[in-house]
């Protein structure tokens, strides 16, 4: 059996070793028991971004978010941060978890420093929901397309046109499926304003989200 016992603690020691492993759970193995030791934040941020490199190869979305989070967490920039909570975001996509997505959305938001800024992280975060609904209509997953439009009208990321747009879709989607009653539903939500959105802030299960989550002290 290999010995995945921990002799180092820099990055240079660590991806020494790392490297001598060829079985990739073996060096998930590894660098789960660095972890479990004193490690410099750089160290420890190594560790967090391979292992996410790792379980995501193996499709395992959940563990490979959770380690961004944290390497994005241990980042010194506002820069790394954002693109780690873009990333995350990505992966928890494609679990359908939206309440750490929410999470993940509102770290990256405090990451922007201008209103551009803060506006690409909400541009961002819309592209990549259509992209994966529009994934689930090729391949025939009209139910999880369903999901991810739902959530788009109620977020504030998207306008009243962007809205009506996104319920028409919603309407087609349960035709098909001969959810007649929903689809009839969403054609008669398109005829009415589009009520007072619900925001990823005004969640109680998401708490809210500080600069001391992010690991820097308030400006």
């Amino acid at each position: 059996m290999v010995s995945t016992k921990i002799t180092s603690s820099s990055v240079a020691e660590i991806d020494a070793k790392l490297k001598t492993f060829f079985s990739p759970m073996v060096k998930i193995e590894y660098l789960e028991n660095c972890l479990r030791q004193m490690l410099p934040n750089d160290a420890s941020r190594f560790c967090h971004l391979m292992l996410a490199e790792f379980y995501a190869q193996r499709l395992m979305y959940g563990p490979a978010a959770k380690n961004l989070e944290s390497a994005a967490d241990q980042s010194v920039t506002f820069k790394d941060k954002k693109e780690l909570y873009f990333k995350e975001i990505t992966y928890l996509l494609k679990l359908k978890d939206f309440l750490m997505i929410d999470k993940a959305f509102k770290k990256a938001l405090l990451c922007g420093n201008t209103n551009a800024e803060k506006e690409a992280v909400k541009q961002f975060l819309k592209h990549e929901m259509l992209a994966l609904a529009a994934e689930h209509e090729k391949t025939n997953k009209r139910s999880n397309a369903v999901i991810i439009y739902e959530r788009l009208i109620d977020l504030h990321i998207t306008n009243e046109v962007e809205k009506k747009e996104l319920m028409a879709k919603v309407a087609s989607l349960n035709s098909k499926m001969g959810k007649i009653a929903e689809a009839v539903r969403y054609e008669q939500m398109m005829k009415l304003p589009v009520s007072p959105r619900k925001t990823a802030e005004s969640d109680q299960e998401v708490r809210k989200v500080s600069f001391s989550d992010l690991g820097l002290e308030e400006l």
